[in-house]
């Protein structure tokens, strides 16, 4: 195991602690169906990264197995911190979010409207506003697979570091999103509302891994997310391409089907910029101790 994996594992240990003490304080607890499924598929991937580490060596289908383990575990402690973080009811902002794309010049009613008078304008931009959650679990086996698992790993971290400004941010500034302030919602269904309202009163008791609802306006995490897709395909160019046409177009789908402010996505940016920045330092530093031991002379 890299110093880079093993650093990071303490780092969903401790935000999986984390989680323990914020169910234990808001009497909160995990559906046990969903943290069996979890704990099965990591133990299988766990498994499949040691054979091809040690007994079956295949540098690529270890990573893919590692990446996958990692992505996974982190994925249901950040979720999870995000319900625990929903659950502090601080006052919305949703007001000066709107002020704030005002002053810009955008009108979100405008837009909204004019996307959802088209059909096949909207259609794409459904598709491409969805194509987040494939594109997690394709971009990495892509990369695995192509024996990309430096780029792997710093797609890694640069999600981490984005959950680690968003999720604590979301606490601060809670929005309901602009669907709810612009009362649409009879246009578009709002889903991620029944666990928001539900957090915010104090009755959702129970927190299930497996039916977790995206619950962050600002900054949006799909703006992020296609910022550093686009990023981890570079070394490409087809696969760029694709890649860049995609996450273009998810990126103008964001206010009308993710019910963002444009300030989010403005946000959601600047998050992804400092994250390729930031992980690019913290892979290098990381490695510096495994080069000089490496160039070391044998004792």
């Amino acid at each position: 195991m890299s110093l880079s994996i093993g650093v990071r594992w303490l780092i969903i240990l401790a935000v999986t602690a984390a989680d323990a003490v914020g169910l234990r304080l808001t009497g909160m607890h995990l559906e046990a169906n969903g943290v069996l499924k979890l704990g099965a598929a990591l133990l299988t991937l766990f498994a499949l990264g040691l054979t091809y580490t040690h007994w079956r060596p295949r540098e690529r289908l270890a990573d893919l197995a590692q990446t996958a383990a990692q992505l996974m575990a982190f994925f249901a402690a950040i979720g999870t911190a995000s319900y625990l973080i929903t659950a502090s009811a601080a006052p919305l902002v949703d007001d000066a979010l709107a002020a704030a794309d005002r002053a810009t010049g955008f009108d979100w009613p405008q837009w909204f409207t004019w996307v959802h008078e088209r059909p096949t304008v909207a259609l794409v931009l459904q598709l491409a506003y969805v194509s987040a959650t494939p594109q997690l679990a394709l971009i990495p086996i892509y990369l695995a697979l192509s024996g990309q698992a430096e780029r792997n790993s710093r797609l890694i971290w640069e999600l981490m570091l984005s959950l680690a400004v968003i999720v604590p941010l979301s606490a601060l500034l809670p929005a309901a999103s602009a669907w709810v302030h612009y009362a649409v919602t009879d246009l578009i269904p709002a889903v991620h509302m029944p666990d928001f309202t539900a957090l915010r009163s104090g009755t959702m008791r129970e927190i299930s891994l497996s039916r977790m609802e995206g619950l962050i306006t600002f900054p949006s995490f799909h703006t992020t997310l296609a910022v550093l897709f686009v990023a981890a395909l570079r070394e490409h160019r087809l696969a760029l391409a694709i890649g860049a046409v995609v996450n273009g177009l998810m990126l103008l789908s964001i206010p009308s089907e993710g019910g963002h402010y444009l300030v989010d996505v403005f946000a959601g940016a600047l998050v992804a910029a400092v994250a390729i920045v930031v992980a690019a330092q913290i892979e290098q530093r990381l490695a510096a101790p495994i080069a000089r031991a490496a160039l070391s002379p044998a004792e």
